[in-house]
């Protein structure tokens, strides 16, 4: 199902490239992505769509869809092993978009549902079966000027509960990209993760938008190593 999520991220973004070929619309109303995160103990993949009716470049109404999913693995202490866990997650979370001399701010809220599955199975575990929950988003970028960036999102769901906070800052080189640190923190039931490293934003390629981070993860069961972040994204 992962892997669907992004197949059909992918598709969308194909579209999205080839209608941008055939004419340049001034005020794009549609955002596709789609990316992935990776882990010594974990895999994610994920693809979405953002749609702003009135357009990017104005405040208004704009609707969040988000398909994800992948593989995991923590320490069980009552198994004395490792678990394995696959789950995937949708949402459609309706919100507004307001933005104000350089400031961006993206509040998100909306219906969520996750699906955990365990082997072996783990009687401890917070998160195992169909959960329907609740979802809170936001997306806040700051560019005070043309050589500066500070990004934060964040999202909250009722299951478990799970969610994740990432917070960056960018200096731009070549004049094609934003490069400086990052850190992010995750949750999901009684597990955590921290995240400590470097990104790459904003990078343009004809039609699509891409990003990168990478550095260092550490987590609740005292496990450490590298981390990968790769992302893209068109407008049309």
């Amino acid at each position: 199902m992962a892997v669907t999520a992004v197949a059909v991220a992918s598709m969308a973004l194909c579209v999205a490239k080839a209608r941008a070929q055939d004419s340049a619309p001034v005020a794009p109303n549609f955002l596709l992505f789609a990316g992935t995160d990776l882990w010594r103990y974990g895999g994610f993949l994920y693809g979405g769509m953002l749609w702003s009716p009135a357009g990017f470049n104005s405040d208004g109404f704009t609707l969040k869809t988000l398909l994800n999913g992948g593989r995991y693995s923590y320490s069980a202490g009552d198994l004395h092993g490792d678990v394995g866990g696959t789950t995937i997650a949708a949402a459609a979370l309706p919100g507004w978009r307001f933005s104000r001399d350089g400031l961006t701010v993206s509040l998100f809220a909306g219906p969520v549902v996750q699906d955990y599955r365990l082997a072996p199975y783990d009687p401890g575990s917070r998160l195992h079966g169909l959960y329907v929950g609740g979802q809170f988003s936001s997306e806040v970028w700051y560019q005070p000027n043309v050589s500066t960036m500070v990004a934060v999102n964040g999202s909250l769901a009722s299951i478990g509960p799970t969610g994740s906070v990432r917070a960056a800052v960018g200096y731009r080189v070549f004049d094609a990209m934003f490069v400086g640190p990052e850190t992010a923190a995750l949750w999901c039931g009684d597990f955590q993760q921290f995240q400590f490293g470097v990104h790459v934003t904003a990078l343009r390629l004809n039609v699509l938008e891409w990003s990168a981070g990478s550095g260092w993860s550490m987590d609740s069961d005292r496990r450490a190593g590298p981390y990968l972040r790769l992302g893209l994204s068109a407008r049309y």
